[in-house]
């Protein structure tokens, strides 16, 4: 790839032009990466490695207006502008099935690596049937874990699940990242279902307070950005986890709102409080919130990285069980229960 750059005045004066960005796009040449901050300079060394010519021809052109277009703009932003709408996939008639530009995709910097390794791995050849059969295997067993765990909140679940074989661009999150707003969520809907914020008296402040998440600013940032696994094209993956996640969010989010519903706190009913400890226990206890394939790729034989999960994973039971359990929803009741003698 070197000598092709040197030889080629476009790409190198791309090179030259090429703004700072938090990502880049990447190929492969069969195990061989292939690096650059523009997605058609990436696409036509893969045109030229697979000899390609409607594609090559494509990519010379888009790549040579881009190179005209940066030359007339001399402040960043225009010239980003310009370069995304220069950035358009080449027509699916140009290239072959089998073809590496199919599998062309945009990577943050600090995931280079990680990228290289599992694309170093890639195989261009078809899953044998006895492959396909084993992963169906393992997608079966994956749905039965599933159904057992989802049939304890509803006795008559059933669905079918299916290996993903697209990818993310955001990669697969070790916790789901929506435990992070869960509760704010919640607490938002009892505020709009019973209007809480038309009565006098009104503390939006408080009310946020009460929603926000109760985890360390580092669990939070690690289960935004840092546990995220960006599994291959040919690397097993099931999305079991939005499905139970899913409906075990529904289930408590009923039961916490059933609760919440009768407004005065001395009101709220012994079988009421159990429905919502019987949820949040199930979620601790199997873990619903935590992406099971995410976890054993993320964490690998790393005892650092177990180490630091299962610290997570304690912040999350104790947000759950305690911090946002049937004593928090009683907080929320002691700080509204006053507003309703007091409408305007």
């Amino acid at each position: 790839m070197a000598t092709m750059t040197e030889e080629n005045p476009v790409l190198m004066r791309l090179k030259v032009l090429a703004t700072e960005k938090d990502t880049v796009w990447m190929g492969f040449m069969d195990i061989v990466p292939v690096i650059g901050t523009v997605k058609e300079a990436v696409e036509l060394v893969l045109a030229v490695y697979e000899g390609n010519e409607a594609v090559i021809k494509e990519k010379e052109k888009a790549v040579e207006n881009i190179v005209k277009e940066s030359l007339k703009i001399h402040e960043k932003e225009n010239y980003e502008k310009k370069l995304t709408l220069a950035e358009k996939p080449a027509p699916a008639a140009a290239a072959e099935e089998f073809s590496g530009l199919r599998n062309v995709r945009v990577v943050r910097k600090e995931m280079i690596i990680e990228y290289m390794v599992k694309g170093s791995k890639r195989g261009t050849k078809p899953q044998t049937q006895a492959q396909q059969k084993e992963r169906q295997k393992k997608v079966e067993a994956i749905r039965e874990d599933m159904l057992r765990k989802i049939r304890i909140l509803k006795s008559n679940f059933n669905e079918e699940l299916k290996e993903e074989l697209g990818r993310s661009k955001r990669g697969e999150h070790v916790f789901n990242n929506d435990i992070l707003k869960f509760h704010f969520k919640v607490l938002t809907d009892f505020i709009q279902i019973c209007h809480i914020d038309n009565l006098r008296g009104y503390n939006q402040q408080a009310m946020n307070e009460l929603g926000r998440h109760t985890l360390t600013q580092s669990s939070a940032t690690d289960i935004q950005t840092n546990m995220v696994v960006h599994f291959g094209e040919d690397e097993f993956y099931v999305n079991a986890n939005g499905v139970m996640y899913g409906e075990y969010c529904r289930a408590l989010r009923a039961a916490i709102l059933a609760l919440l519903g009768h407004i005065n706190p001395e009101d709220v009913t012994q079988e009421e409080r159990q429905s919502v400890n019987f949820i949040i226990d199930n979620m601790n206890n199997f873990k619903i919130y935590v992406d099971q394939l995410a976890e054993v790729t993320w964490i690998g034989n790393n005892a650092t990285r177990r180490a630091r999960f299962e610290q997570v994973r304690k912040e999350v039971v104790t947000m759950y069980n305690t911090d946002r359990g049937v004593g928090w929803c009683i907080r929320i009741l002691n700080q509204v229960a006053p507003l309703f003698g007091h409408r305007q």
